[in-house]
């Protein structure tokens, strides 16, 4: 018979082996891209820097599974909020060019918000709006993206 503690570990190095196999995918095809230097980035060198803190990410988390000794039950799979933060993606790969960015971040987060048992309606609007500033400061203020800030629905 298996302990908790097993199925805990194993599902820890299964993330684990998750994300070293994204980091080595986003790694290898970022070679495909100019490097640049630090001072002068290309391309491929923001994807190969994340693809590096991933690797090193899923090593944490596998070296903390093999050394794993407490015992603990395991939970239940969330569904509600697995299915929350899909429908979330799949509404800002859909719409984001019909509601902007400000409207589809903030319904997005929303969403996201709400898949957490501990966040109530209002503190899930008072996050997404939040990060709908944020995220309109950082990619329309700062680094001027192409996606309309409110889109065509709103015009």
């Amino acid at each position: 018979m298996q302990t908790s503690a097993a199925i805990r570990s194993r599902r820890n190095l299964f993330a684990a082996g998750i994300f070293l196999a994204i980091a080595l995918a986003f790694g290898w095809e970022s070679m495909n891209y100019p490097m640049g230097s630090p001072l002068r980035m290309g391309p491929g060198f923001i994807p190969l820097v994340l693809a590096v803190l991933l690797a090193v990410l899923g090593i944490v988390i596998g070296v903390g599974a093999l050394r794993q000794h407490e015992t603990i039950e395991p939970s239940p799979i969330p569904w509600k909020g697995m299915a929350l933060v899909v429908l979330a993606l799949v509404i800002f790969g859909e719409f984001g060019a019909t509601l902007g960015l400000v409207p589809v971040v903030f319904v997005g987060t929303a969403i996201v918000a709400l898949a957490s048992a501990r966040n109530t309606i209002l503190s899930a609007l008072a996050i997404a709006a939040s990060m709908s500033a944020l995220c309109w400061l950082v990619f329309k203020v700062g680094l001027g993206i192409t996606l309309p800030t409110f889109g065509p629905l709103f015009s």
